[in-house]
């Protein structure tokens, strides 16, 4: 690995998971990865997504309706039930 390289894990919804913090322990062991910038952002389609009811987010293939239902249960969704703004909810649910 030269200066500059960059190791780039994506995920959708900005969830963490068995994968996602594989790829960043290989990073780190086995790259010798000294720093770690984690970045997200708003609008995100799965976490848009996610909203949606359960018996819905059912309707997708399977390993897309797992990892949605997964992210879903990381919602408080009494409080986001309070807001009124859609681009605040998204923010929010982010």
């Amino acid at each position: 690995q030269g200066l500059g390289d960059i190791f780039v894990v994506r995920v959708a919804g900005n969830a963490l998971d068995v994968g996602t913090t594989a790829s960043l322990q290989y990073a780190v062991k086995h790259l010798k990865l000294k720093v770690l910038v984690v970045l997200g952002h708003e609008l995100c389609g799965a976490v848009k997504a996610v909203q949606l009811p359960l018996q819905q987010l059912s309707k997708e293939p399977y390993d897309l309706s797992q990892a949605l239902q997964a992210i879903k249960s990381g919602l408080d969704e009494s409080r986001l039930a309070q807001l009124r703004d859609n681009r605040a909810l998204d923010r929010e649910a982010v």
